[in-house]
C-alpha cells in the first residue's frame, strides 16, 4: 500500500515557465563551478608569472587565493539570504552573476598577488548573491514531490562544472596563457546574468504576520529549531568536510601510493630546459647541481624520494621546485626498445580522478534525486533515508580504497565517490521542504555558512596536519569516520521529516509574480 505524504501547501503542479528557469539556473551554476576551478587549473601558470620562486610564503599565498573566495562566500551568503527573502530574487541573481563574471575578468588583468586576492574575494561576494537564492526559487516553482529530482539537475553543475573548469582552464592556459582562461569565463557569465533581468519573479509563500516582523537573528533561531534542518545540515557538514579534503588531496595521495621516481641524466636535462616567462632557467643552477648528486639507477617510491629531497635540498628549493622535479623524474623501464613508465604520472592521476568524479558524480546526483522522489510516495523520511544509507554504503568503500592496493582501489574509490554524491538532491530537497518560502533563502544561506565553515573550509588543513604528524593513510581513515557519522545523523533525522515538511507547506501562498512582469 502506497504511503501518502502529508501537507497541503505549496504549488500543486509545476509552475508555467519552470523548465526555462531551471535551464537558466543550471547554466549559471555550471559556469559558477567552471569559474571556481579555473583558478586551480591555472595556479601553476600564475605561480610562474606573478610570484617570486624564492618567496618563503609562496605556497601559503597560492592557497590563500582559494581560501579567500571560500571565506568571503560563506560569510556574505547570509546577507544575501536575507535580501533574497525580501526583494526580487532574479535581480539578485543577475547582479551576482554579473559581479562574479566581472571579478573573474579582473582576475585575468591582475598584475600582482594582492590584486588577484581581492578579485577572488569579489568572486565570492558575487556567488554569495546567487548561491542561497537559486535553490529557493526552484523550490517555489516545483511541488514538494518533484524537488529532489529538480535540485539534482541543478546540482549536476558541481561535478560537471568542476571538471570542465579543470579541463578548459588548463587547455586555454596552455594555448593562450592563464589570463585568457579567466577572460573566457567572463563573457558567458555576463550574458547569463543579463537574461536574469528579463525573467518573471516566481511565486512566493508568505509566513504569518509575526514571522514577517522577525529580526534576522530571530529568523535564524527559528530555522535552526527545525529538527529536520538541523539533522540535514549536520549530515551535509560531515560529507562536505570529507569531499573538501578528498578533492584537495586525493590525486596527491594516490600519486604518493603508486608513483615511482628516478633522478637520471634525462630527468635532469628536462629540468634544465624549463624556462620562466622571462626566458631565464626556471630551476636555478645550484639546485641542478644538488640534483646531479642524487642520480640513481634504482627507482624510489614517492615517500622515499620526498625524504631524500628534503635531506639533500634546501627547504626553499624543496618547497619551490618540488612539482617540477617530480614531474620530470618519472621512472621508466625499457620494453622492446621503448621507454614505458613504471607508474602513472601526477597529471594522469589528475585526469583519471577528474573523469571519475564527473561520471560518478553526474550519475549519482541524478539517481539520488530520482530515487528520493520515488520513495517519498511509499515511506516517511525517504529523503533522509536515501542520504543516510548511501553514506553507509560509501563508508566501507572509502575505507577499502585506503587498504586495497591500486589499481583495484580505483573501483572502490569510484563507488565511494558515487555514494557520496548520491545525497546531493535529497539533502537539498530537505532544506527546501522544511523551510517555508518566506525564509527559504535565509535557510539555504545558513546551511551554506555552516557546511563550509565546519566542512571544506577547514578539512584540507586538518587532513594535512594529520598527514604531517602521522601519515596520509591515517588522515584518510580518520576522515572516513565522518562518512559513517553523516549516515547515522541522516537516518536518525528521518522520523521528523514529514511533520516539519507539513509545517512549512501549510503556510499561506502568495503569488508575487505579477510584480515583475
Amino acid at each position: 500500500m502506497a504511503y501518502t505524504p502529508t501537507g497541503n501547501g505549496g504549488p500543486k503542479e509545476i509552475h508555467p515557465g519552470a523548465s526555462k528557469m531551471l535551464f537558466l539556473l543550471l547554466a549559471i551554476n555550471l559556469f559558477n563551478y567552471i569559474d571556481r576551478q579555473v583558478l586551480s587549473a591555472t595556479l601553476s601558470n600564475i605561480q610562474l608569472d606573478l610570484f617570486n620562486p624564492n618567496d618563503p610564503w609562496l605556497n601559503r599565498k597560492l592557497g590563500s587565493l582559494t581560501s579567500a573566495f571560500l571565506v568571503v562566500y560563506m560569510l556574505t551568503a547570509p546577507l544575501f539570504g536575507v535580501l533574497g527573502d525580501k526583494f526580487s530574487r532574479w535581480y539578485l541573481v543577475g547582479i551576482g552573476v554579473i559581479a562574479w563574471s566581472l571579478a573573474s575578468g579582473a582576475s585575468g588583468l591582475a598584475g600582482a598577488y594582492i590584486v588577484l586576492l581581492l578579485t577572488r574575494c569579489f568572486v565570492g561576494v558575487g556567488e554569495a548573491a546567487y548561491g542561497p537564492v537559486a535553490p529557493s526559487m526552484l523550490s517555489d516553482m516545483y511541488p514538494v514531490s518533484h524537488r529532489g529530482k529538480v535540485l539534482s539537475w541543478f546540482y549536476l553543475a558541481i561535478p560537471v562544472g568542476s571538471a570542465l573548469g579543470f579541463v578548459l582552464g588548463g587547455a586555454i592556459a596552455g594555448s593562450f596563457g592563464w589570463r585568457a582562461a579567466f577572460y573566457a569565463v567572463t563573457f558567458p557569465g555576463l550574458i547569463l546574468g543579463l537574461f536574469c533581468f528579463f525573467m518573471k519573479e516566481p511565486p512566493r509563500y508568505k509566513g504569518p504576520e509575526s514571522a514577517q516582523k522577525d529580526t534576522y537573528w530571530e529568523r535564524v533561531k527559528k530555522i535552526w529549531r527545525i529538527r529536520s534542518f538541523r539533522f540535514c545540515t549536520l549530515g551535509m557538514t560531515c560529507t562536505t568536510f570529507v569531499l573538501g579534503g578528498v578533492a584537495a588531496f586525493a590525486p596527491k595521495y594516490i600519486f604518493e601510493r603508486v608513483g615511482q621516481l628516478q633522478i637520471t641524466d634525462k630527468s635532469i636535462e628536462k629540468l634544465v630546459q624549463l624556462k620562466a616567462p622571462s626566458g631565464e632557467p626556471l630551476i636555478p643552477v645550484d639546485v641542478i647541481e644538488q640534483l646531479n648528486k642524487l642520480r640513481s639507477e634504482e627507482p624510489l617510491g614517492i615517500p622515499q624520494m620526498n625524504q631524500l629531497l628534503k635531506e639533500k635540498l634546501t627547504r626553499t628549493a624543496f618547497e619551490n621546485y618540488y612539482p617540477q622535479i617530480v614531474s620530470g623524474a618519472q621512472a621508466y623501464k625499457i620494453v622492446d626498445g621503448q621507454e614505458v613508465p613504471l607508474s602513472l604520472s601526477l597529471s594522469q592521476i589528475n585526469l583519471y580522478f577528474g573523469v571519475l568524479v564527473v561520471v560518478c558524480g553526474l550519475l549519482a546526483t541524478l539517481l539520488g534525486g530520482i530515487l528520493g522522489d520515488y520513495l517519498r510516495k511509499y515511506m516517511q523520511g525517504a529523503y533522509f533515508l536515501v542520504c543516510g544509507y548511501s553514506a553507509m554504503l560509501a563508508f566501507p568503500l572509502f575505507v577499502g580504497m585506503v587498504l586495497v592496493p591500486f589499481p583495484y582501489a580505483w573501483l572502490l574509490l569510484a563507488g565511494a565517490v558515487f555514494f557520496l554524491f548520491f545525497n546531493t538532491g535529497p539533502a537539498n530537497a530537505i532544506t527546501a521542504n522544511v523551510t517555508h518560502s518566506g525564509v527559504r533563502a535565509t535557510g539555504f544561506a545558513l546551511n551554506i555558512l555552516i557546511i563550509h565553515l565546519f566542512g571544506d573550509a577547514i578539512s584540507p588543513f586538518i587532513m594535512g596536519w594529520i598527514a604531517d604528524v602521522w601519515s596520509w593513510e591515517i588522515a584518510m581513515l580518520a576522515v572516513s569516520t565522518l562518512i559513517f557519522v553523516a549516515g547515522a545523523i541522516w537516518i536518525l533525522g528521518a522520523s521528523g521529516l514529514e511533520q516539519d515538511t507539513t509545517a512549512a507547506e501549510s503556510l499561506q501562498f502568495e503569488d508575487h509574480s505579477a510584480k515583475n512582469e
